[in-house]
């Protein structure tokens, strides 16, 4: 089974996010940009709103503004989207984090901002708690994570421009983090804005606190965010649960499979080549066969 890297792991139990560098091609980024343009309002001509609803550090002229159904736009423009769902470079990430079998949680979507856009408060579950959808456990040697974002940069993002932030380590807190810290008010010298260029990939916790700063600089910030979770749990409640969308029959079987519901028993899980499946048997491998009684 492919699973991250030691460093990559020392850094997620350290830091609770990983930033991976160089995930998406520039052919990868430019489809997903162009997808863009064709199918959403450009910056300059969408009629933002505001003042920001967070005040305090994250107080903006406007707010952020978001894009979903990306996966249901015409073809070519959905396509580079879908290609998303199960990437193939997805699957060691997605191993380490919740074991054989994992589900996409909820619709994907992108976070827009223009220079002046406020951010979207800090917030993140912690450790104070346990809570199986959004928790971070530690065991024999692996760790396993509830619902975790893949935030995916469109556009390059310097550190102090705003944009996708955290509190490094704040995964394993067992206080609650004060409203003037998560307020941007104080102590902002523990909230990390993670630089990143186009193309990386930002991964974190629902448990770990993060959030937005307001953008500042003078072009549009694109960041697309997929969720995923245990293949036995659904954070965001909703996506697919009881039937699937009419586009479910145009993706590949491993897209499918990424988009079943929750459930563990015989679930079809996705093998490292992400072109196959396999189905586990129906019984776990410490179990003891009953005897057969002969008549």
């Amino acid at each position: 089974m492919l699973e991250m890297t030691e460093r990559e792991k020392f850094l997620f139990d350290l830091e609770g996010y990983l930033l991976v560098k160089d995930f998406l091609t520039p052919d990868e980024v430019k489809a997903l940009n162009d997808a863009v343009d064709a199918n959403v309002v450009p910056m300059e001509e969408y009629e933002w709103t505001g003042p920001s609803q967070y005040a305090g550090g994250m107080d903006g002229e406007y707010e952020i503004r978001h894009a979903y159904g990306m996966v249901t736009w015409e073809q070519p423009w959905c396509q580079p989207f879908r290609d998303l769902i199960a990437h193939p470079k997805l699957i060691p990430y997605a191993n380490s984090l919740f074991g054989r079998g994992w589900r996409l949680d909820s619709e994907p979507f992108i976070i827009m901002a223009r220079q002046g856009c406020g951010g979207h408060g800090l917030h993140g579950y912690t450790s104070r708690a346990y809570d199986g959808a959004q928790c971070y456990t530690f065991a024999n040697g692996q760790f396993r994570t509830g619902m975790t974002q893949f935030q995916y940069q469109l556009a390059d993002i310097e550190e102090g421009n705003g944009g996708v932030t955290v509190i490094p380590g704040s995964h394993k807190a067992n206080f609650k983090c004060t409203e003037d810290i998560m307020l941007y008010n104080t102590d902002r010298e523990v909230v990390r804005n993670v630089a990143c260029k186009a193309g990386d990939l930002v991964i974190f916790m629902e448990s770990t606190i993060h959030g937005s700063l307001p953008w500042k600089a003078d072009y549009e910030r694109r960041s697309l965010l997929y969720r995923y979770s245990p293949k036995f749990c659904n954070y965001s409640g909703g996506l697919y649960e009881t039937e699937m969308p009419e586009w479910f029959d145009e993706l590949t079987e491993v897209q499918k499979a990424v988009l079943e519901p929750p459930y563990v028993h015989s679930r079809l899980l996705v093998e490292d080549d992400v072109e196959n499946l396999v189905r586990p048997g129906a019984e776990p491998k410490n179990h003891i066969p009953r005897k057969r009684h002969e008549f």
